[in-house]
């Protein structure tokens, strides 16, 4: 009796694991789908929370999202001067493509010039990932 009870635990617990392998398989394209986007999202995220700072004028925590290699050669301060901002009213994620551990993000920034209190443009940025982290690498 022991045989059979051991046989039939055997074949029932084969048979659960055959059904959860099969639905790890079968929820594995959202999942794949879900990971292409992961980047996309974070990115967006943070290329928005980068733009806030900026809206803000809080240039130090604008400055945080630069790659390393670029707070290597950049000073906050040359950042700042650089920057010059205070034009900006807000900032809005038009688009994000990425591939690799690169992505590409258009912004829609909205800004005031003079007398011209609303102007709309848009702003390229590259973000890229480094050891995990994704980084704001400004355009040359």
């Amino acid at each position: 009796m022991c045989g059979i009870s051991y046989k039939l635990q055997s074949g029932v617990a084969a048979i659960f694991l055959s059904v959860g392998i099969i639905g790890c398989a079968g929820s594995g394209g959202s999942s794949l789908s879900d990971s292409q986007n992961e980047p996309q999202k974070m990115v967006a995220d943070l290329a928005a929370a980068r733009w806030e700072a900026l809206t803000k004028g809080d240039f130090a925590k604008a400055y945080s999202y630069l790659s390393p290699g670029t707070r290597e050669v950049m000073s906050l301060d040359l950042y700042r001067a650089k920057i010059r901002g205070g034009n900006w009213k807000k900032a809005n994620v038009d688009s994000v493509s990425c591939e690799l551990d690169q992505c590409k993000v258009l912004m829609a920034v909205e800004y005031s010039y003079r007398d011209i209190k609303s102007i709309e443009t848009r702003v390229d940025e590259n973000w890229l990932r480094r050891e995990g982290k994704w980084w704001f690498v400004p355009i040359r």
